[in-house]
């Protein structure tokens, strides 16, 4: 069954009441300057009204301080304590010895609580390199990845507040501590994530986490409309993913066949459009997350770089869906399968 056939009305709703402005925050002059919301400061987002809860705190404590966090009015300070990278998302080494860093951390004693970390060059300590494993404190702005961002627009996360400018602090406190360090995958069913897509991200389950997805699974659609690039000479060819049973959009950005790089990958997309039969007997793993796609206005081909000509995001396909969640390997060994009975790569 599609995606678009498990959306609850709830959600539907809430993607409704959104505004199309962009929003801002925690963000670096590689980006374009978004269009100004009205009362937009600091940690902001579109949709920043929807999820109020918690307010004017400074920390969320250490019951379910993740699940507190997602409540808080855009834009809150909160410190989150003793948390565990459990993903990196993107990283890049600057000019000097400074780090920039997107990744996933979780609460051990909440392994179903995690949130995105946004970690610009300056945040503090500037050199730190974050590593999954380690375990950190966190002190940063409660907000929305800014709507402009292709694939991680609107996500919740923790980042710098931009005015007046006050850094993200990171404290590193067990590095180097590698997979040991990793609170074990939440077991999770089809049923289990279908279910959380009706919700929205302050209440979604298992959101920001690490899931094992459990099998049987079949790639049903190497293809799937959510997941179509919209603006350039491979519109309509181009797809960040696959769906599996059940209409769970997997996003393959470190799993698929980058030609010319000298990465190995197991491009299951590419498998199946070759006319192999995709299996996954032991199921997938990674980390379950939001989605969308911010297109160039003028279908230009540099996704990354259209500065003020960016548009908004939303879900291809889904036009009342600002976003929907992903499930994110992040390597080959999260996605165990088999093209036609054999394992695969």
């Amino acid at each position: 069954m599609e995606l678009r056939t498990k959306l609850g009305a709830a959600a539907l709703l809430a993607a409704a009441a959104m505004a199309t402005a962009a929003g801002c925050g925690g963000r670096d002059d590689e980006n374009p300057t978004p269009t100004p919301d009205a009362g937009c400061t600091g940690v902001c987002s579109t949709d920043a009204g929807s999820d109020a809860g918690l307010d004017a705190g400074t920390d969320a404590g250490t019951a379910n301080q993740i699940a507190a966090t997602r409540k808080l009015t855009f834009g809150t300070k909160a410190t989150l304590r003793d948390v565990v990278i459990t993903g990196v998302h993107y990283e890049k080494l600057g000019t000097s010895s400074e780090w920039r860093s997107y990744f996933w951390v979780t609460d051990p004693a909440a392994p179903k609580e995690g949130l995105f970390i946004h970690k610009f060059y300056s945040d503090t300590p500037n050199t730190y390199h974050p590593q999954v494993g380690d375990t950190v404190d966190i002190a940063g702005y409660f907000g929305t990845e800014p709507n402009y961002e292709p694939f991680t627009g609107r996500r919740h996360h923790l980042a710098n507040q931009r005015t007046p400018p006050i850094p993200l602090a990171i404290t590193p406190k067990t590095t180097d501590a590698g997979t040991a360090n990793l609170p074990p995958a939440n077991e999770v069913t089809v049923d289990d994530l279908t279910a959380s897509l009706a919700a929205a991200q302050n209440s979604a389950s298992y959101l920001g986490t690490r899931v094992h997805l459990a099998g049987p699974l079949t790639l049903t659609n190497a293809q799937p409309t959510q997941l179509q690039r919209l603006d350039s000479a491979d519109a309509g060819t181009l797809y960040y993913g696959f769906e599996v049973t059940g209409g769970i959009l997997v996003y393959h950005d470190k799993t698929r066949d980058r030609s010319g790089d000298g990465g190995t990958r197991c491009d299951y997309q590419k498998a199946a459009l070759d006319g192999g039969a995709v299996t996954f007997p032991n199921g997938i793993s990674g980390v379950w997350d939001t989605y969308t796609f911010a297109p160039c206005k003028d279908g230009g081909t540099d996704i990354t770089g259209c500065g003020d000509n960016i548009a908004d995001s939303g879900v291809p396909g889904l036009d009342d869906k600002r976003y929907t969640y992903t499930l994110i390997p992040q390597d080959c060994a999260d996605l165990p399968g088999q093209v036609d009975g054999v394992a695969f790569p």
